[in-house]
């Protein structure tokens, strides 16, 4: 492939318009005209509005096609967490082979490769495989299915043509026809992704992994985290997702202490990514996907290490029920925010300095009414951003 430049300054002639997401809330549509490691700059009507790539969230582009249904394509998976949807995959002891309906041809070294999957997603066998990539294993593994289980072998994969992967099974040259096989793991290749600085989902439903993203004329230039590089076409991308390592959301997070004081000797415990009886955390006619539910008296404990600038949350009460709390969060023993949360009050957002907090402490407490009924607080969209 053709080298280019580290630093891209690149800039486009003409592209469609994009929306752009900021880590203080705002969004920008415009006409893109630059994208570099430093900085985004859109053609706007009022003029350019330059944004620094160390404050954005994502990169959309509005209409995109959805992804096109590829049940019959093999999915290699990388091991910086890159997902390919290809057909004809092959290898030999040193190099794999395969051709992706956007980039042709691909030739990329065997140490680069994660894991094989051959047969299409099914949700009877899906968590274990799952399970199977979470292994770390000092040998390779084929995975066979058996009717609605997977089982798997451990050994040494060796080359693989159209019909046939050579399987070295205790000590033993094993041929074993591909048609058998659901996928293959090979062995120490834990995934990473410590230096991906975006991940792009593109509309053949495949996602990159990228360590450095720029726009050069109508394509992106896409340098993956495991070297190789790349060049999307624009309509060919969905979103451009800046999050990774910029944003923390809570419920993904440990507390490293919870302490529950029930009222009526009744512990209802904290709840992640759901609100009331399962339902998604809700105000009004929004719909959240992460955020906590947290019934009065709880106080949570998290250890986040002095690595973050902001905690941002929408906090209120469920309209459906009755709640009346006090919320206070507290960095490192100081107060940074203290008030009332009651269900005839709207969803109050918060934005709170953490800059250099070890210890984020989230306390709920029974309210004015000093009794614990429907007393559930939900911390909607909670987010640490770095």
């Amino acid at each position: 492939m053709t080298a280019w430049p580290a630093l891209f300054i690149l800039i486009a002639v003409t592209a469609p318009p994009v929306e752009v997401a900021t880590l203080n809330g705002e969004q920008h549509v415009g006409q893109l005209e630059k994208l570099t490691a430093d900085e985004v700059v859109l053609k706007t009507p009022t003029g350019s509005t330059r944004l620094p790539s160390a404050e954005l969230l994502a990169i959309r582009i509005p209409g995109a096609a959805a992804p096109a249904a590829t049940e019959s394509s093999t999915e290699v998976r990388l091991v910086d967490a890159t997902l390919l949807r290809v057909s004809g995959y092959a290898s030999t002891a040193a190099e794999a082979r395969f051709t992706h309906p956007l980039f042709g041809e691909l030739k990329l070294p065997l140490a680069t490769i994660h894991s094989v999957r051959f047969a299409p997603p099914d949700a009877k066998v899906d968590s274990a495989w799952k399970q199977l990539l979470a292994r770390t294993s000092k040998k390779d593994q084929l995975a066979i299915r058996k009717s609605d289980v997977l089982d798997y072998l451990d050994g040494v994969i060796g080359s693989l043509d159209e019909t046939t992967i050579k399987f070295q099974l205790d000590g033993d040259d094993v041929p074993v026809k591909r048609e058998r096989v659901f996928g293959m793991v090979y062995s120490k290749r834990e995934v990473s992704t410590g230096k991906t600085a975006a991940t792009l989902d593109l509309t053949t439903g495949d996602r990159l992994s990228a360590r450095t993203v720029a726009w050069q004329g109508e394509a992106w230039k896409v340098k993956l985290v495991s070297g190789i590089e790349l060049s999307v076409p624009m309509a060919s991308v969905q979103i451009v997702d800046y999050t990774l390592g910029k944003i923390t959301y809570l419920s993904n997070l440990e507390p490293r202490d919870v302490k529950y004081t029930p009222f009526f000797e009744v512990v209802w415990e904290y709840r992640r990514d759901r609100g009331i009886d399962s339902h998604p955390i809700t105000f009004g006619a929004k719909s959240y996907a992460k955020g906590l539910s947290i019934h009065s008296w709880t106080v949570l404990k998290y250890r986040i290490g002095g690595d973050y600038r902001r905690f941002q949350t929408i906090a209120g009460i469920d309209e459906r029920f009755r709640g009346n709390v006090d919320l206070t969060i507290k960095g490192d023993g100081r107060v940074l925010f203290k008030g009332p949360a009651r269900i005839d009050q709207p969803p109050q957002p918060l934005d709170l300095d953490v800059s250099g907090v070890v210890e984020l402490e989230i306390t709920v407490g029974y309210g004015e009414d000093e009794l614990d009924i429907g007393d559930w607080l939900q911390l909607a969209d909670a987010k640490l951003i770095k």
